[in-house]
């Protein structure tokens, strides 16, 4: 059965080719002597390839079997899997990286604090967590009582963390820096996207 996200990325305009240019900035920040690195939460893959541009030995995962499916098709490296659930094949301190855009605020809460731990597991001793995560004050997902009234997400789950909250979220780490963003979409003045974004070594 396909979910919200397997619909999502079967729009061509979800197959976005760019990196952001805050996580540029964050991996120019880190070098883990742990050249391997995942991707959690890979979507359409354009910062699995940024991080492989990068020197990484890169594994990307999702939980939308679409976009897994379509990069398996392309020649690369990288090592594509799908991830139904929280239940993560990776295993204990195997990366020096992991990368998380945008992905912990689709799930509730106690989800969310789950895959983190799982992912702290599988990270190295002074390795890095890279992420970013919607802030409150956050206007374009629409949120009523945690679902999306956004025209592609309709439906989907979503929150969104106060400064509080994701210094809590990530506090199982020994080291963190924490910056912010705010855009408006083109023509929605009106609108916020708001994001937190981090940095948070083991």
């Amino acid at each position: 059965m396909k979910n919200v996200w397997d619909e999502h990325y079967e729009r061509p305009k979800s197959k976005l080719a760019f990196p952001d240019e805050n996580l540029v900035r964050l991996l120019s920040r880190i070098k883990p002597t742990n050249r391997k690195a995942l991707d959690f939460g890979c979507g359409s893959g354009r910062h699995s390839y940024l991080l492989q541009n990068e020197g990484y030995r890169v594994t990307a995962c999702d939980t939308a079997k679409t976009t897994i499916d379509n990069l398996k098709l392309e020649p690369s490296p990288i090592q594509w899997i799908h991830t139904p659930d929280s239940h993560l094949p990776f295993f204990s301190k195997e990366f020096g990286l992991i990368v998380s855009w945008g992905v912990f605020h689709y799930n509730r809460r106690e989800e969310a604090k789950k895959l983190l731990s799982s992912l702290y597991s599988s990270l190295d001793e002074g390795g890095f967590l890279l992420g970013s995560i919607r802030a409150e004050g956050d206007t374009h997902l629409g949120l009523s009582k945690g679902k999306m009234n956004l025209a592609d997400l309709s439906g989907g789950y979503a929150e969104t963390y106060s400064l509080d909250a994701l210094k809590e979220f990530l506090s199982i780490f020994s080291n963190i820096s924490i910056g912010y963003s705010e855009r408006t979409p083109l023509g929605k003045l009106e609108e916020r996207i708001c994001h937190w974004f981090f940095l948070a070594q083991k």
